[in-house]
């Protein structure tokens, strides 16, 4: 009996050695951290920039967080990978949350904070579920969502109702009749607006009107382009096709597509786009200050049966490679930072992207701002028909591709949407292995 009780007591010993051993440290005295992000100039840059002054100026650990811009997301993906490689990445890291993250998780280099979010009480729950998709790697939490958003259609309401219409399109069809009415050519033939306007960010964009049609871009295992195999991927680019060769929708430039776009929305040359809740701030400033008024409404929909709309933007992880459990306990406290249901109303009201937290939403900023602006409660009443793409570490290379081919397809016109899909499936081959 001795011998037992003996023993009884070794594995609890153990055990509680085990729970204090699996337990994050605090940080202990200053530390210096540094955050790398997509969010450039405007409103986008001013929050971060704020909010990383806010955390500096009262967090008790003298933590001192340095925010760098590093581009776009592709951009900022390949520095960091660059910088793993070399033992100099950052502690944070802000990555596209479908083309991004499941790379580097894929590589072993994120830390898992479910540990901390265990220890400290962070709510997991209070977090949309649409939202934590990539969020987890292997039963890992490996990411937070912070600059997280949903594409809108936006319009010239001026525009819209002087060709008789109240209201925003809610089928493909309806699009295809207001971006009809709304093209004008000149004498020689030239247009001079368009109807609509469509980037070439297709993993965003196509992989939505895909999922409409009843498919999606790769199979729920990520192993496979199934929308290659069942033809709504030629389905889609050929529609696409057919409105830049008709004339009434917009081919985007090869660079700076999306400014090029909205300058031309904010001049009278496009009366319609798609683009991210992210830039609302911006969009709506702008074209105020050029005298129009603009309408927001859910995306349209192939099916009216299926609506949806794509979640895309960006989540922070933790770089755990080469770190210390300082610098990586220091990276949590300000994740959890931004995380707080009002760091993320004011990064949603001060932006346009969504609010990541249903605490956020009962913040008086995010109250007060819906009541003033209603524009900027449909990208979150559009979560209830949100959806993601399947989960593989394939797709960020894949999507790039695609939009090479894209940029053949729609802005050169150089092949055609056939030619399109079969250059596609070779990629897939290549890719998908």
């Amino acid at each position: 009996m001795r011998r037992i009780v003996t023993l009884a007591l070794c594995l609890v010993l153990l055990a509680s050695l085990g729970a204090l051993a699996a337990t994050p440290p605090y940080p202990e005295g200053p530390i210096t951290i540094t955050v790398w992000h997509t969010r450039a100039a405007g409103a986008n840059g001013d929050q971060i920039a704020n909010a990383v002054a806010r955390f500096n100026a009262t967090n008790p650990y003298g933590i001192v967080v340095e925010e760098i811009y590093q581009g776009g997301y592709p951009e900022t993906l390949a520095k960091t990978m660059q910088a793993i490689a070399a033992g100099t990445a950052p502690e944070i890291v802000l990555l596209e949350r479908a083309a991004g993250v499941p790379v580097l998780a894929s590589q072993g280099v994120l830390l898992d904070m479910t540990p901390y979010a265990e220890r400290d009480g962070f709510d997991l729950n209070n977090i949309p579920p649409v939202l934590l998709g990539y969020s987890y790697y292997e039963g890992q939490l490996i990411a937070v969502p912070y600059i997280r958003s949903t594409p809108l259609f936006y319009y010239n309401k001026q525009m819209f109702a002087e060709a008789g219409f109240t209201e925003a399109p809610k089928t493909i069809e309806e699009l295809i009749e207001v971006g009809r009415a709304l093209h004008q050519v000149d004498e020689n033939g030239e247009t001079v607006r368009w109807g609509f306007a469509l980037l070439n960010d297709p993993g965003w964009f196509i992989q939505n009107m895909i999922y409409q049609m009843g498919s999606n871009l790769v199979s729920e295992d990520g192993t496979r382009v199934i929308c290659l195999e069942d033809g709504t991927m030629l389905q889609a680019l050929s529609a696409w096709r057919q409105w830049v060769d008709e004339g009434w929708c917009w081919p985007p430039t090869v660079t700076r597509g999306e400014s090029t776009m909205k300058d031309l929305f904010n001049q009278g040359k496009i009366a319609s786009y798609f683009a991210s809740s992210g830039g609302m701030t911006n969009i709506l400033r702008n074209a105020e200050a050029a005298g129009i008024e603009v309408g927001v409404a859910f995306l349209p929909t192939w099916n009216p049966e299926r609506p949806s709309a794509p979640t895309g933007g960006g989540n922070l992880a933790v770089i755990k490679a080469g770190k210390t459990e300082q610098q990586m306990a220091a990276a949590w406290e300000f994740i959890k930072f931004v995380m707080s249901d009002e760091e993320v109303a004011r990064n949603a009201a001060e932006t346009g992207y969504l609010p990541a937290t249903y605490g956020s939403v009962e913040q008086p900023i995010i109250q007060e701002l819906w009541a003033e602006r209603p524009e900027y409660k449909v990208a979150f009443d559009q979560l209830e028909i949100a959806q993601e793409m399947p989960w593989s570490p394939h797709n960020s290379e894949f999507i790039e591709q695609w939009k090479v081919i894209c940029s053949q397809l729609i802005i050169d016109r150089s092949i055609t949407p056939e030619e399109a899909v079969e250059q596609l499936k070779i990629e897939a081959q290549l890719i998908y292995r």
